[in-house]
């Protein structure tokens, strides 16, 4: 399965990936949780993704061939929520990301050292609101 997380070993210094995996196709099958909301979980097949500087020309990603190795799953879910619930799941998420930043950037605290040996962060997910109740969300393997 390949998340965000997996890609930290290509993180640049400022977080901004060299290389982000992109969706080859989808999977025809589509599994429907049994839960009260019935969201769908989606897979799609990824392949290696490769960093586009500004100035490279678009005759280069046309001359890549359609046949490439597929790198791992990507799976998502697909929910309906009423209320606009998605949305302040998507900020929690943002506010956890900004925390997870601060535990790590705070190195003249006398707590920091024990927080880097124990590694302690919040576990984030990524949230896509397509509409007002209509949302994608990574899937978090347990």
């Amino acid at each position: 399965s390949v998340s965000p997380a997996s890609m930290d070993q290509m993180v640049m210094k400022d977080h901004f990936a060299k290389s982000v995996p992109r969706m080859r196709t989808f999977s025809k099958r589509i599994k429907v949780m049994t839960s009260k909301a019935k969201p769908k979980q989606l897979k799609a097949y990824a392949v290696p993704g490769t960093y586009k500087s500004p100035a490279r020309s678009s005759r280069a990603a046309a001359a890549r061939s359609n046949d490439e190795a597929d790198i791992g799953e990507i799976h998502f879910l697909v929910k309906q929520e009423a209320k606009g619930d998605l949305r302040k799941d998507g900020r929690v998420q943002d506010l956890n990301n900004v925390v997870n930043r601060l535990m790590a950037s705070r190195k003249e605290d006398s707590g920091a050292s024990s927080r880097r040996r124990r590694r302690l962060h919040l576990r984030t997910f990524a949230v896509t609101c397509l509409s007002e109740d209509i949302g994608i969300l990574e899937w978090v393997p347990d």
